[in-house]
């Protein structure tokens, strides 16, 4: 079999892509993970627009709006496709008050002309169209495209500080405008059971190699429980400050922005909350890690989810503690599944004490076969199918027999 079809770069050519996601590179999206595997394959053009949440009076809101203004007017968030690895990113202007008709009118406009000429410099003829959230319904239909996926990744209405039932309106217009969903679990992919529409479950995927620099681990001394991720209502703080307090000696780092008060934990000398690292340097901050917790409170925000730090997690070949989401529970081959707070607790004990088993190897041999690479083949496949349907063409690229 030749290497080209083993790496199923084959499959990944000859496609055109237009993809509305958040900012690329700001942080490594579900969605950016992706679509970097298209690059140098078939060319993707990448459109950044508004969000979900609409902003507040705050300072947070404030300094971002802030950026979004300087990013456009400097030109600083367009790069054309003249790099050799065919991604184009475009920032058109939009205004985040998508509650309002005439701004929705408004943004629908101005990011139809934005992709317009992006797609007449890049010569894209008969792209594929995907969305990444509910507030890019207005955009399907008027890009061209040749066919639609919404791309979803999270239950977006349950999201803090959203107006849930302007998600769920959204979401039910674009439904009604894609061709086809692709979902990241099984729980989500089951919310668009009756739509009509063709549904794909595409789990998440991890770059092995990636988080393979966090080996080997390196003693400190202490014993080192990591957190890393968005540390927000999900996450169960008095569960962490009884870890702390059952285990002074071990040392607890949360690694990620905080948007939630953190008063509970704050008098705990052994927790050490930082700031998010870049996930170029975050495996070798990770070095040192003996142990990797999911303390989720279990509500449904958190069960809906399915968190892809499980795999990369997993992929620094460290055992891993979760509460009982459906994710964890469908790996729970690899991940220890606690039922509750006290299991969860004396499963953290028996790790420190060198009694929780975790099989490297067998986690080694999962985690290849869950790559990137291998869900971006698994995409193509779908949308290949979804294009079929609607007598559409797709790859150019003529498949080889798998001897060849």
């Amino acid at each position: 079999m030749s290497e080209e079809f083993k790496t199923g770069q084959h499959i990944l050519s000859g496609y055109e892509w237009v993809v509305f996601g958040p900012d690329w590179g700001r942080h490594p999206s579900v969605s950016q993970h992706l679509f970097s595997e298209f690059l140098g394959f078939s060319p993707v053009l990448w459109v950044e627009t508004v969000g979900l949440r609409e902003p507040q009076l705050s300072k947070r809101d404030l300094i971002r709006s802030i950026q979004k203004i300087v990013d456009f007017i400097s030109g600083r968030r367009r790069r054309f496709a003249s790099a050799p690895n065919g991604l184009t990113v475009i920032c058109p202007p939009t205004l985040p008050f998508t509650r309002i008709r005439l701004v929705r009118l408004l943004n629908a406009w101005l990011v139809r002309r934005g992709v317009e000429m992006a797609r007449r410099r890049l010569n894209l003829k008969n792209p594929t169209l995907v969305v990444c959230t509910p507030s890019q319904s207005d955009f399907v239909g008027s890009m061209g495209e040749g066919a639609s996926i919404y791309y979803c990744s999270d239950q977006y209405s349950l999201w803090p500080g959203m107006n849930q039932q302007h998600v769920v309106q959204m979401e039910r217009s674009l439904l009604k405008r894609v061709d086809a969903i692709v979902a990241v679990s099984d729980y989500l992919a089951a919310q668009f059971k009756e739509c009509g529409k063709p549904v794909c479950t595409l789990k998440q995927g991890v770059d092995p190699a990636h988080f393979s620099r966090s080996l080997p681990v390196q003693p400190t001394g202490h014993f080192e429980i990591v957190y890393f991720g968005m540390i927000d209502e999900r996450l169960d703080l008095d569960l962490i400050a009884d870890i702390a307090r059952k285990l002074p000696q071990a040392i607890i780092r949360l690694i990620g922005p905080a948007k939630v008060d953190l008063s509970k934990i704050a008098g705990l000398p052994s927790i050490h909350v930082e700031s998010a690292i870049p996930y170029e340097d975050l495996p070798k901050s990770l070095v040192t890690t003996n142990l990797f917790i999911l303390p989720f409170l279990m509500t449904e925000l958190a069960r809906s989810c399915s968190p892809l730090k499980i795999k990369e997690y997993l992929a620094c070949e460290r055992p891993v503690i979760s509460m009982p989401l459906p994710e964890a529970e469908m790996l729970s081959e690899f991940v220890h599944v606690a039922k509750n707070q006290a299991a969860f607790l004396n499963a953290v004990v028996e790790a420190k004490e060198g009694r929780l088993s975790f099989d490297a190897g067998a986690t080694r041999r999962f985690i290849q076969t869950e790559t990137w690479r291998a869900k971006a083949v698994e995409f193509c496949k779908f949308v290949r199918d979804v294009c079929a349907q609607k007598r559409l063409p797709t790859n150019s690229f003529v498949l080889p027999r798998e001897g060849g």
